[in-house]
């Protein structure tokens, strides 16, 4: 079951005299969950409109898995258009899984020396019909983001004091990007993201995190692109991407004493994340 549904509608300002908004009702054609490990950031995901029975594309931008204290997963999509022709729908949804709310209370009132710890918060799930949700129609139509999606092509570790602001952190493009119908970037082309930020961990919850702003990297002509897309790395947060839950149990139990260093080993670990160019 959804905790919490979330339509936030992006008007746009200065506009609204020369478009007029027009919800439309769209529920997805298949069921689409952060259960399925297939789904990713990027990922196009089809709805319909539940009035014409048009089919509606959107994008994934966000996708955060569910951990344990309850952490639910959370899904963000935006960029949705119909899929045979060229209008546009404003808005973006949000949704997020629920928080087992039931179970927490019982854990801490139980008096069996339960934890939340061990709760998993709930996956996100939208259902054909059942799931019903709102966008935005009008004429103006938006400039679109493309997502490029990349991942660590070098170490990135806060273990031993080894990042500073102003670093540059190579990441790789994960697959072929293309812009307007044509390639714009390759598979494989260095990405140098800059760090605007580095927190190192401490104890009680307090996580290591790396932020960048900015990245750069060249298109298939040689020209060097600047994109300016906010990612996060939190030693916590990407527990959820490394190892099997078995695993990642242990490592979320040890949070309570000491926060989570960030540790990513391109070989080892498959961690992507999405940067937005316009």
């Amino acid at each position: 079951m959804i905790k919490r549904i979330i339509v936030t509608c992006i008007l746009l300002t200065g506009l609204s005299s020369f478009a007029e908004e027009v919800p439309v009702t769209i529920t997805p054609l298949i069921k689409i969950t952060t259960a399925d490990k297939k789904l990713q950031e990027g990922n196009t995901v089809e709805f319909k409109d539940v009035k014409s029975g048009e089919v509606i594309t959107g994008v994934i931008k966000e996708l955060t898995p569910n951990g344990f204290e309850g952490q639910q997963a959370s899904l963000l999509i935006d960029a949705f258009k119909y899929k045979n022709s060229d209008k546009t729908l404003n808005g973006n949804i949000y949704i997020k899984g629920s928080d087992h709310k039931k179970h927490q209370e019982f854990a801490n009132n139980s008096g069996l020396g339960l934890t939340t710890e061990y709760i998993r918060g709930g996956e996100v799930v939208l259902k054909p019909e059942k799931t019903k949700l709102i966008v935005f129609f009008s004429d103006y139509i938006n400039s679109e983001e493309t997502p490029v999606k990349i991942k660590p092509a070098q170490k990135i570790s806060t273990c031993y004091d080894e990042i500073e602001y102003g670093d540059k952190i190579r990441f790789a493009v994960v697959k072929d990007v293309y812009k307007n119908g044509k390639l714009y970037i390759k598979k494989g082309t260095p990405v140098y993201g800059i760090v605007d930020y580095v927190n190192e961990n401490g104890w009680a919850y307090d996580n290591a995190q790396i932020d960048f702003k900015e990245f750069r990297t060249k298109n298939i002509e040689g020209k060097v692109i600047k994109i300016s897309s906010p990612v996060s790395i939190n030693g916590f947060e990407i527990l959820k991407y490394k190892g099997k839950r078995a695993a990642q149990f242990f490592n979320y139990c040890g949070v309570a004493f000491r926060g989570k260093e960030v540790e990513i080993i391109p070989e080892q670990d498959n961690l992507q994340f999405n940067v937005w160019l316009k």
